[in-house]
């Protein structure tokens, strides 16, 4: 017997009472499907999709004629500069499949050799794609600090070959290939220490590691110091040796995404110091700080993470994943 449009019953022994409310509440839900359906066909495309959709899948960017911006919207992004010589590269992605990937993507632009790997910091999303690079020949490049940190890693890597630096540099190196100057520079300490910056003089562009991201909520658990990592990207925001900045995290910046980066470092920071300052515990800072100005920036679901971190920073001064 069909009681309404797609609902069907085969109950013959049932009475004529029992039948009636049978058809009555199947006619109910049926209305109610109805108009959920109605409510659906109005509401914007993102707002039906139970399952938000994935981001977009990593490509490359050509920046300048030889510079080129792997943009890894759900990861950790890279940067290859191509010379007649050879080619040069910043950070290698976060395991070993994926490093690959991008000398796979490198060998679509040119076969030139894989000449110098640099390593903008020791966060394992910008280094466990090493290996690759080492199969192929280069030469790896790290700030000391980034380099005493990542033997300190060895232990911890869940099974991935380590790639240590073969060479160590201070404050300052310049490399030279195929003509190109790439500037690496090191200010002190920012997301963490041993925070490398890569400069491009001649194409006025900066690569920049996890110290500076764009729309993006950094990792806070590694900082010495939030009050040098302020003052660092200050700046970097006020040099005017470039126009673009490759980031580790986020798409192409300028001076003013810098700026944005810079308020919001120092919006977060200031407001966790004063709920300390309050005698707020971490778990009510966790529940009550919520900064929704940030909400639409990637990884602000991390946010109690920061937090906690920050609390650890500034009532012991420590940092405790270094210990």
């Amino acid at each position: 017997m069909t009681i309404a449009p797609g609902i069907t019953t085969t109950d013959e022994t049932a009475g004529p009472g029992a039948q009636k409310r049978m058809v009555f509440s199947r006619l109910i839900i049926s209305c109610f499907a109805l108009i959920a359906s109605a409510i659906l066909v109005f509401l914007p495309a993102t707002a039906q999709e139970v399952n938000p959709r994935p981001p977009n899948p990593p490509t490359v960017k050509q920046i300048t004629s030889d510079i080129y911006f792997l943009f890894d919207h759900g990861g950790a992004n890279s940067a290859f500069l191509v010379t007649d010589d050879g080619v040069l590269v910043i950070d290698t992605r976060s395991t070993p499949d994926l490093g690959q990937d991008l000398l796979d993507r490198i060998r679509i632009v040119t076969n030139k050799p894989i000449k110098w790997v640099i390593n903008s910091h020791f966060h394992s999303d910008h280094i466990f794609g090493n290996a690759a690079f080492k199969a192929a020949g280069a030469t790896f490049v790290a700030q000391k600090e980034t380099a005493r940190i990542m033997k300190q890693m060895a232990g911890r890597t869940n099974g991935v070959k380590l790639i240590l630096p073969d060479v160590t540099f201070d404050t300052e190196m310049t490399i030279y290939l195929g003509g190109r100057e790439v500037r690496l520079l090191y200010l002190g300490p920012g997301q963490q220490p041993g925070d490398t910056f890569v400069l491009f003089p001649q194409e006025r562009v900066l690569f920049t590691p996890g110290a500076i991201v764009n729309h993006n909520m950094p990792n806070m658990a590694f900082t010495p110091s939030v009050d040098n990592w302020i003052k660092l990207v200050d700046q970097i925001a006020a040099r005017d040796d470039y126009d673009s900045i490759l980031p580790a995290h986020g798409d192409v910046m300028s001076h003013e995404d810098v700026k944005d980066f810079a308020a919001m470092l120092t919006d977060v920071y200031t407001t966790v110091q004063g709920a300390i300052a309050k005698g707020m515990s971490l778990q009510e800072a966790q529940q009550t700080l919520t900064f929704p100005q940030y909400k639409d920036w990637r990884q602000y679901g991390g946010l109690k993470g920061d937090i906690k971190a920050l609390y650890e920073l500034i009532q012991t001064g420590k940092r405790s994943y270094f210990e």
